[in-house]
């Protein structure tokens, strides 16, 4: 069977495994999820000083220190060909991006 890979993202885990579910009825294979590097502008912890939310909202993060509208998770796949098109429109419908 010809499988094709298929590179996905998506802002939250519960949209990602949505799609991962619906994903596997088109026989996908060798799903791999996969949360993003979040930018170390307001600290490893997390705290944000009065000077951290000034910069946070300069370069326009969100109070979490995430871009608005930003990819969290990626998600990896393998689909077959045939089922391609399905699979594409599987995961806008579960609110991903294509990459």
């Amino acid at each position: 069977m010809d499988m094709q890979p298929l590179h996905a993202g998506f802002e939250t885990q519960d949209q990602a495994e949505a799609a991962i579910r619906k994903l596997g009825a088109l026989r996908g294979d060798r799903f791999r999820l996969s949360r993003t590097s979040v930018p170390d502008a307001i600290g490893a912890a997390g705290d944000m000083t009065d000077a951290g939310t000034e910069f946070s909202e300069e370069i326009g993060l969100t109070a979490a220190g995430f871009a608005p509208n930003a990819i969290e998770f990626t998600l990896s796949a393998s689909v077959p060909g045939a089922a391609a098109e399905q699979a594409r429109a599987v995961i806008e419908q579960a609110g991903g991006r294509l990459l």
